[in-house]
């Protein structure tokens, strides 16, 4: 059987974010795309959700961002202002920056990371680390519940 090379977001299942700590924050993302030296998702913040900046997460990666959908408040190293759809973000390595949905729509946002997570080159890779810490993978349909109408044609 040929590999398919491609996902279909809205057809993803994914995980939600959490820190080391294992204390988790509103907000659910769905891996797209795996590679050596890049890692690519959506990511879904429900209103009131978010994830606060982090100075040791800066330290690792450098970032690019582009909303799909909704209103996304970012605290930028020590900058904060509002981006909407369309709008693109480049976030060098060493800037902490954290998100917050404080409309009453969901947020959909693309964000690719250079290097990738360690550890983590597939879905499967992705599953396991996830079931390890005592969480699980969010099915798409739970993920497209509370991403709204973003996937619609």
């Amino acid at each position: 059987m040929e590999k398919q090379h491609w996902v279909v977001a809205k057809e993803t299942e994914g995980v939600r974010h959490c820190h080391s700590s294992e204390e988790c924050d509103d907000y659910w993302y769905r891996p797209l795309v795996y590679g050596n030296d890049l890692f690519t998702y959506i990511a879904h913040i429900p209103p009131g959700g978010g994830v606060p900046p982090s100075a040791e997460e800066a330290k690792l990666f450098e970032l690019s961002l582009y909303v799909l959908s909704g209103n996304v408040f970012v605290m930028f190293g020590d900058e904060t202002f509002t981006l909407s759809p369309h709008h693109a973000l480049h976030i060098p390595k060493g800037v902490p920056v954290g998100f917050e949905n404080r409309g009453d729509t969901p947020v959909t946002i693309l964000m690719s990371f250079s290097p990738p997570p360690s550890g983590v080159h597939n879905t499967e890779e992705m599953r396991e680390r996830v079931e390890k810490r005592g969480r699980r993978m969010w099915s798409a349909a739970e993920l497209n519940a509370m991403a709204g109408n973003v996937f619609e044609d």
